[in-house]
Order: structure tokens, then sequence, then C-alpha cells
């Protein structure tokens, strides 16, 4: 790739005026653009995205999650405000580049990939504290050097860039990109909530006990994962531009839970009855959801499990989960599961 190819970073966002800055800023840094397509944000994401000159903000429009038609405006957007020859790298607001990246020999390589090229980087998980992490074994696929070759996005849990089948992977284990979601357990666990909603309304994983395992494996991977200390270097060199790089504010409520008492509303609260939501006083967020003006909240109280149906079920979760457990070790398949 010639030294002239530009950098595009495309991210959709919603809701995330938590972080924005610091994404923003950071990404200002190495970037030559950053595509924003912004889903109805009803925080100040938008006013802040305005204040990056770097920043080409195009609009969302859909009230619906779907995966597939974000990522293509995204991609779509970024070749016609960028041109060849491009690397994309597709980052959520919640990832940060780590401050030593730029130097690194995997940065270096990173801008001489040939067209058609995947790159995968390695994506750490700051846990508790920035002080904390969790390194992962294996590269996360987050850009490609363009090619014009189609995206085939799915509607949920999709590759954010094309992966054109025999396409070269280059996997660049030295270039680390921060994700700060962990910071905010409580908004993890909402979001969980929110995809095995999404997960029984799309058919993606209409298996109940797949699901509930699915998101109980993730609620729970932080605390059978090794913790080690974060790299000071990740932080330094932002640090000393004046970027903030380590408050993180936790909120009262996130939006996640108001989009999955709006499925309550469209679908009736009964078909999730056997999904693992009920832990959450749904009442109290339905009223504070209405309070705050939110349209599409169920207007009467949201209609919930027997006592005795949720606890057969937290029954029959371990029992679950124990023969996939068993089921995979024979097979050989590793990983999450049905």
């Amino acid at each position: 790739m010639p030294d002239h190819a530009r950098l595009v970073v495309v991210t959709p966002v919603r809701d995330e005026a938590w972080i924005l800055d610091r994404f923003l800023a950071v990404t200002s840094r190495f970037a030559d653009r950053i595509v924003v397509a912004d889903q109805q944000s009803t925080d100040a994401s938008r006013d802040i995205c305005r204040r990056y000159p770097k920043v080409k903000l195009f609009e969302n429009p859909s009230a619906e999650y779907d995966e597939a038609s974000r990522q293509l405006l995204l991609l779509d957007a970024a070749r016609a405000e960028v041109p060849m020859p491009r690397i994309i790298l597709a980052l959520d607001a919640d990832e940060v580049l780590a401050a030593d990246a730029p130097g690194s020999a995997g940065w270096t390589r990173l801008r001489e990939l040939p067209p058609g090229t995947v790159i995968a980087l390695e994506r750490v998980e700051l846990v508790g504290a920035t002080a904390w992490c969790l390194r992962q074994s294996r590269c996360s696929v987050l850009g490609y050097v363009d090619d014009g070759a189609p995206h085939l996005p799915r509607p949920i849990h999709s590759r954010r860039i094309p992966y054109p089948e025999g396409a070269p992977l280059a996997e660049l284990p030295d270039v680390q990109v921060l994700h700060y979601a962990w910071l905010r357990p409580s908004a993890v666990a909402a979001k969980a909530r929110w995809y095995s909603a999404l997960e029984n309304c799309l058919g993606t994983c209409p298996w109940t006990m797949k699901r509930r395992a699915r998101y109980h494996d993730l609620m729970t991977s932080m605390s059978r994962a090794r913790i080690e200390p974060s790299c000071a270097s990740w932080f330094e060199g932002w640090e000393a531009q004046g970027i903030d790089m380590r408050s993180v504010r936790e909120e009262r409520s996130y939006w996640y839970d108001d989009e999955v008492l709006r499925l309550f509303q469209k679908w009736g609260a009964r078909r999730f009855w056997l999904d693992d939501l009920w832990e959450v006083d749904w009442e109290e967020c339905r009223r504070a959801a209405l309070a705050r003006g939110e349209a599409g909240i169920p207007p009467t109280p949201v209609a919930t499990p027997p006592l005795l149906l949720r606890r057969m079920m937290r029954v029959i979760d371990p029992l679950y989960r124990r023969q996939r457990a068993l089921r995979h070790r024979f097979s050989g398949r590793r990983g999450p599961g049905g």
C-alpha cells in the first residue's frame, strides 16, 4: 500500500457522550477521516462530533437495530468520502487506540499492506479500572485495506468489514485497541439483556437455553479471566497531549433497557418470559422512561413471569451449561455455542 493511502475510521454512534470526546480526540491524531453514523442520539453525541474537523457525521435514520444496514451505511459513506487508496478501520466509540500503537512495527506494517488484506489487532479489555486488563489470545478483525470488495453483513453479531473468501489476514498483535466497555459493567449487563431480547425477536438464536447460556457466559467471562496490569505506555502518550484516558462515568439508566421495554410493548412481555431478563425491576425502568418522555414504552406495568418459572429456569441453567460443556469436550468444539 503506498504511503499516501488514507486511513479512514468508521464508527456507529448512539448516545456515546460518555466516551466520545476521548475516542475522537485520539482518533483524530492518527486517522485522515472519521466517518460517524449517528442513530438518533439524545445526548450530546452529535455536538461532540461537530467539534472535530476530521469527523464526517451522517445520520442513521433507522429506528430498528440492524448491524447489516448500519455497516453498509458506514462503508458506503467511507468509500464516497475518502478516495482510493484507503485503509478502513471499524472501531466502536468505546474502542480507543493505544498511545504506543502508532509507533509500533505493526502500525508501520499496517500502512504497507496490499489491497484486499484483512487486518486484525489486539483488543484489550480494560476491567474494573484502566489499571487492569484482560489480554486476548487472538486478535480481533477490525480493518480492511480496501479494494472495493462487497460487504456481506448479518443483522447482529456481524463482522464489521469486508472479508472476501481467501483474503489474506494480517495479524498485528503489537497494535492494541483499548476497550472501555467493561469499566461500566452495569451498561454491559443492560446491553446483554437487549441483545438477548433482540435475538429472541430476530430468530438469530432461536433456542432459549442457548440464548441464556450465551449471555450468561458473556457476563461471567471476566470473573473467570486472568486479569493483569495494564501497560502505562497505552495511556501516557495521549495523556501527555492533554487527553483524559482514565475517567469513566457510570449512569443511572441506559437506553438498552428502554429498547427492551419497547420490545415488550411490541411483542408482549410473555414472549420473553424464558429469557434471562427478569432480575431487573422493569416497573422502575418503565416509570423512569415515561418520566423522561420516551416513546413506545408500555403504558401499563410489564407482565413478569411467575416466581416458580424463574426459579425453575435458574435450576435448569447450570444443568444445560454442564451438558453443553461435556458435549463440546467430546466433540472437540471450543467456545460458546449451542
